[in-house]
């Protein structure tokens, strides 16, 4: 008899024990992550402290309600279907949520939700344990909100060229040779043209302008380099593409300013030059200032080149070089030579017939 109670009272303190010990580890995980319990059918049926916080809903508010009382509207329908169809086998989900708190706020938790069984095996309750993310989610999100902003000003193009992801691993002075063409295509007349408008004016005209140029630019597999006033420089791996652009944009300079002058506009005229040969791309500047340029004799000669179309009384010039690149199907029309300041032989000058 004594025995048996001996037995008895070692099994209550066991007991006692183990529940004491579990009680430690649900008190744990509650302070530490955000938990909830849902019936078979979705309705929430224990939700502790840390999720009441993070929804902004109290208990009462919460029990007995769907669980998609917090459910975000930016989540697609088809992320819930394929968790309901996982957990209904009685497999464990995992993924990222986006939740929407009673205020209208939008949290993110890295969740899990793990079904709890029957002793026969079948499905009891549903069990989600989440942490948090939010701050990281967010972080990210605008961090690639810079980067996107930071290929406004510096090509991802040009980026790849120096074997670079991003602006933050790019470092002055950091350099490589290429062999590229380069455009470079200028409005004529643009002085005179802007001192009859505002400020205002010259600008939305530009920009104007400039947005009818750069597609072009990009659908003949080039990227703006830079912006000089009211000119750009274009580069591009292969001479045809330069020169195809550079004919499309003058295509396309036709049927904007059909519109541009019916609103009273002057019409835009723009000479375009066009060179081929080797340049360095490149990083100049400090840790705290940097610009990417490309230097060289290339980008000297299709500067040049493009002043040269006024006298030449064509809208676009390329060289020799360029010419070289280009197959035979293209009609080309030389146009004669000229010596350019800074080389000693005669450049011989090409355009589109």
């Amino acid at each position: 008899m004594e025995q048996e109670i001996e037995s008895e009272t070692q099994e209550f303190i066991e007991k006692t024990d183990l529940e004491e010990l579990l009680s430690q580890y649900k008190d744990a995980i509650d302070k530490s992550t955000i938990v909830s319990m849902t019936n078979l059918h979705g309705k929430i049926t224990y939700a502790n402290d840390e999720f009441c916080r993070l929804s902004k809903y109290s208990r009462e508010e919460l029990v007995g309600k769907p669980h998609n009382i917090v459910r975000h509207p930016d989540m697609p329908k088809e992320a819930f279907r394929l968790m309901w169809d996982t957990i209904k086998a009685g497999k464990i989900w995992k993924g990222v949520v986006e939740n929407r708190a009673k205020d209208g706020s939008k949290y993110i938790v890295n969740t899990t939700i793990i079904p709890i069984k029957n002793p026969d095996g079948t499905n009891k309750e549903y069990i989600g344990i989440r942490s948090d993310i939010s701050e990281l989610v967010f972080s990210q999100n605008k961090v690639r909100s810079l980067l996107d902003a930071s290929s406004k000003f510096v090509p991802s193009q040009f980026l790849n060229e120096l074997k670079s992801t991003d602006l933050t691993t790019v470092h002055p002075g950091e350099a490589t040779n290429l062999n590229l063409t380069v455009l470079f295509a200028d409005i004529r007349g643009f002085t005179s043209i802007s001192e009859k408008l505002s400020s205002t004016e010259i600008f939305r005209n530009l920009n104007r302008y400039i947005s009818h140029m750069e597609p072009i630019v990009t659908k003949h597999s080039g990227f703006i380099d830079k912006f000089i006033g009211d000119g750009l420089m274009a580069l591009f791996h292969k001479g045809e593409d330069a020169v195809l652009a550079g004919k499309a944009m003058l295509e396309e300079l036709e049927r904007f300013n059909e519109k541009f002058t019916k609103e009273g506009n002057e019409r835009i005229r723009i000479g375009i030059g066009i060179h081929s040969g080797p340049v360095v791309l490149g990083t100049v500047g400090t840790e705290t200032r940097m610009n990417t340029t490309v230097i060289g004799d290339t980008v000297n000669v299709a500067a040049r080149m493009e002043k040269l179309t006024k006298k030449a009384k064509v809208p676009m010039l390329f060289t020799e070089e360029t010419f070289g690149e280009l197959s035979s199907r293209h009609s080309v029309k030389k146009v004669g030579k000229s010596v350019l300041r800074g080389r000693v032989n005669a450049t011989t000058l090409y355009t589109l017939d």
